[in-house]
Formats: C-alpha cells, structure tokens, sequence
C-alpha cells in the first residue's frame, strides 16, 4: 500500500471558479486602478512639496526692489534731477546685469559652503519669476534711455533718432512759422533794478543805454494755423512791466517763443531767469543774478558781483571779465571762467570740461566727483570729464579731493593738499614753498622741487620703488619702502604715501611765482565766433 501515490487533487473543470461575478470583479479593478493613481498623486505631491521645501530663493529681486525705491523716492522728493538721473541710468544700466552677476555668484558661494556639511539638509537656489521680469524691464528701460530718451538739447527730449518732442513740437508740427519783430522803449525804476522773466526764448542784456532807459527789441516766432491765430498770438507775446517798471515778463504760450534784446543802463541792477533759452549778458556795472533751467549762460563784462544757477546737463556755462567774482550753483556739460578778479565758487555737478583761466581770488570747486580749491591762478586750470585735472602757475593753499584721477600741477607754490585713489600725481613746486601732503592709492608720485630749496622729507610706498636725487638712501623691509631726511637747510614738510606705485622725488630750475598778483584783467568782451547764415537756432 505504501507503494502506491497519494490521490491526486481533482481538476477543476473549465470556467470561471464559482461564485465569479464579471461586474464586480471590473469594479475591483477600477478601484484599483484608481488607487494607484491617488497614490501616485500624492507622492508627486509630496515630491513637490520636497522640493519647495529645498529651494532658496534669491535675494535679487528684494534688492533691486529696494533700489529702486530708494532712487525714485530721490527723484520725487527732488534730491536728484529726473533729467540727470534719466542721462546717467542710460549710460551705466549695464552694472546692472554685472551687480545681477555678483549677487548670485556670492549667493552660490555661500550655498556651496553650507552644503559641505553632511548634517544640512540639501536645497537649491533659484531666481523668481517676478525678478526676472523686473530685471528685463529695467535692461529695455536702460537701453531706451541710451538710445531714445536721451536729452540732447535742453528743452527737447529725443524718442527716435532726428524726431524731437518738446512743449512746441505739436504747434510746429501741424502750424506755419510766423515771424514777427517789436520794439518798446521803457524808463529805468526808480530803484534802478530790472528783472526779466522769459519763459520761451533767448535774452541778451548789455548795459550800453546812454538815456536811462530800456530799450527793448523782441524777434517773435508763433507757429499757427491761420494768420489771424499768428497775430493774436505774436499780440500776446508782448512783454508785460510791472507798476513800477522794475519786472518785465513775457507771457507763456504753446506754440509761441520770443528772443529779447534788452540795452539797459550799466549802473542798473539785473536779474533775468529763462526757462527754455539762452541768456547773454554783458557790460553791466551793478550785480547780476541769472537763472537758466534749459539753456546756456555766457556772462561778460561785469563790474558787480555775479550769481548764476544753471540747472541742465546738456548746457554750457561761459563767464569772461568779471571785476568782483561769481557763485554759481547748478549742474550743465561744460563751464569756462576766464579773466575774473575775485573769487569764484562753484557748486554742484559739471559733466564735461570746466575750465579756469587767470582768476585773481580764491576759487571753490566741488561737485559730487572731486573737490578743488586754490587762493589764486595766474595761468589756467582744466577739470575734465576724464580723470584728469591740470594746473598751472597756482599760488596755495591748494586742495584737491577726489577718486580715479591724474593729476597734473605745474609751478604751484604755497601749501598743497592732494587726495586720489587710482590715479597718478605729478607736482612741480614752485617757491615760496608751503608744507606739501601728497596721498595716492594704486598710482605714482612725481615731485620736482626748486633747485636750491630746503624742506623735509618722508616718503612711504607700498609695492613700489623710490627714486631721487636728494642724497638719501630710501630704506625699508619687504614690500614697503620709505625716504626720510632734511634737504639742505630744512623748512616746509613734504609728505607723500601712496601703494601700488613708484615715488620719484628731483630738484629742477623751477621759477618763483611772484609774491603779489599781476594786475587785474581790464573789463573786456570776447570775441564773438562767427555767425553762420542758415545755421538753425538750437533752441
């Protein structure tokens, strides 16, 4: 028995097992399914949330915010000019995309320094869309503003290259030109003082009225449909005194600018303001006081003392033989003071070349780049746009402040004081010799000193060599080098340091500057430039 096999289990018979149902068995099978897709639902879910959870964001976009911000605040409150800060963002957008670049090149620094710890949970770093968005608006806004925007006259506002808006481009556009000209003949006040107010159009103002009187020639130019709108409008441009005949104001209308020639008497006390125009004065006695917020200034030949404020980059400011000195406060491109007995002070922002030729005073100098001051200028002095300043034939104290600049002075005498980073010095001192501080960052020092001259010395480089011809050994250890010592007899110090440069101090044959000033400069009027017929009016 034991020899024969187990029974074998019964076959099932063919079908479905008993008790199948079809329709549940379809129902088992969506439910599955169905729970196999929540499943992997939720386990996107939680993979998403893992990575939010992993991801840092930047802080570029709060910083450009913030930025931002604080620039337009500046703008509305009226700390920076809207026409300077459209110029200088048209120029110098491309920081953006570099200081863009730095932040999250720091920001990835730092990333991976945290993540080399084991313990520190992983995570990445990303940019958010609404940073991305502002930073391409504010690429297309920098290069508009370079292209487009930019302020090329300083009354007009160039969208595309050749084509012009302005308060009168529509009038112009759509109006005929209608030229007219009117003369008034008006006395002097009682107080001998006249202000002139021209909201459109030029002013030129001499002091050569030998009756006591104003005389007065007016070009008006109205741009008009019609001529009947022509006439009412050139009516209306005439100027308008006051009760007493002190105020002379010319009324403003779109589409409409009036040029004034005013001859007055020289004694007479002037005051002009010219929105959009340029102002030229000239051959007055009394004080002058004049404002141009879009145009060019050209003073000459004035007795008293002078106030100008100039408030547009793309101008230029001019003043010639003036007998008791200048302030002027503003900003415009270039600015030249020639011949001027007294001083001059200058303040706020010049763009291009300022330029200082035989000034018999103390001039002041400071702009938001540099800071200069000298007691007096027989020869010239130039500031340019460059990192150049240039002086010649100066008496001191001289002062000069300022970053990224080379510097040349040439027979300067008296105290000097000089402060640059990035830029190189060359001095030629010029006797009566006054205590000297030269201090330099990243460039080289240059001294020539009067041949028989006396002074002390200390001289100190770092990652540079010393050079001179003074009989004294330079000494030092390693990257850093010094020269000390008395010359001759001894007498004014002279100081100088700087690093990442050479130090080369000589003797010459430098002449003295004379101990009192030459004579002052007689009143006289430049020449004028040629007059090219056809040229089209700049304003």
């Amino acid at each position: 028995m034991a020899a024969y096999p187990p029974n074998a289990p019964p076959v099932p018979p063919p079908g479905p097992p008993p008790g199948y149902d079809p329709r549940a068995y379809r129902r088992m099978m969506r439910d599955e399914m169905r729970a196999q897709r929540e499943a992997m639902r939720a386990q996107r879910r939680r993979l998403r949330y893992q990575m939010r959870a992993m991801r840092r964001r930047s802080i570029l976009g709060p910083l450009l915010m913030i930025a931002l911000g604080v620039l337009f605040l500046l703008v509305q409150s009226g700390r920076i000019d809207d026409q300077r800060f459209w110029e200088r963002f048209g120029h110098w957008w491309p920081l953006l995309l570099l200081l863009a670049g730095v932040i999250l090149l720091a920001e990835w620094a730092y990333d991976q320094f945290r993540l080399r710890n084991p313990d520190q949970p992983r995570y990445r770093r990303s940019v958010g869309a609404g940073a991305v968005l502002l930073l391409i608006v504010l690429i297309v806004t920098g290069i508009l503003a370079s292209t487009g925007f930019r302020f090329r006259r300083p009354q007009d506002t160039v969208v595309i290259h050749g084509f012009t808006i302005s308060p009168d481009s529509l009038d112009e556009l759509f109006g005929d030109k209608h030229e007219s000209d009117q003369t008034l003949d008006l006395p002097l006040s009682t107080s001998g003082a006249l202000a002139v107010v021209n909201p459109r159009g030029d002013v030129t103002l001499s002091g050569t009225s030998d009756d006591n009187r104003i005389h007065i020639a007016i070009h008006k130019q109205v741009y008009a449909r019609d001529d009947s709108d022509a006439d009412s409008k050139a009516q209306q441009l005439t100027p308008a005194a006051n009760f007493d005949g002190s105020a002379l104001t010319v009324p403003t209308l779109d589409g409409a600018r009036a040029d004034l020639v005013l001859t007055v008497p020289a004694a007479a006390a002037i005051t002009v303001t010219a929105n959009r125009g340029d102002i030229h004065v000239n051959t007055i006695k009394g004080s002058v006081t004049v404002t141009a917020n879009h145009g060019d200034i050209e003073l000459s030949a004035i007795s008293g003392p002078v106030t100008a404020h100039i408030n547009n980059p793309g101008t230029s400011f001019t003043a010639h033989s003036l007998g008791s000195g200048i302030t002027v406060e503003g900003h415009a491109q270039d600015a030249t003071f020639t011949d001027i007995s007294g001083p001059v002070s200058v303040a706020g922002d010049f763009f291009g070349v300022t330029h200082f030729e035989h000034i018999n005073g103390p001039i002041k100098f400071h702009t938001s780049r540099a800071t200069f001051q000298l007691a007096r200028l027989d020869g010239d002095a130039e500031i340019g746009p460059r990192p150049e300043l240039s002086v010649e034939q100066g008496v001191g104290p001289l002062v000069f402040t300022c970053n990224n600049h080379n510097i040349t002075l040439d027979r300067i005498s008296g105290d000097i004081n000089v402060t640059t980073h990035n830029g190189s010095i060359d001095l030629t001192a010029a006797a009566p010799l006054g205590n000297i501080t030269l201090e330099d960052r990243n460039g080289t020092v240059r001294v020539t000193m009067p041949e028989r001259a006396g002074f002390v010395v200390q001289a100190n480089t770092t990652n540079g060599q010393i050079d001179s011809d003074l009989n004294l050994n330079p000494w030092g250890a390693g990257n850093s080098k010094s020269l000390t010592g008395t010359v001759g007899s001894g007498g004014p110090h002279l100081f100088i340091t700087t690093t990442n440069g050479d130090i080369s101090i000589h003797k010459g044959d430098v002449q003295p500057m004379p101990p009192n000033p030459p004579a002052p400069p007689k009143l006289t009027l430049p020449t004028p430039p040629p007059q090219h017929p056809g040229k089209p009016h700049n304003n």
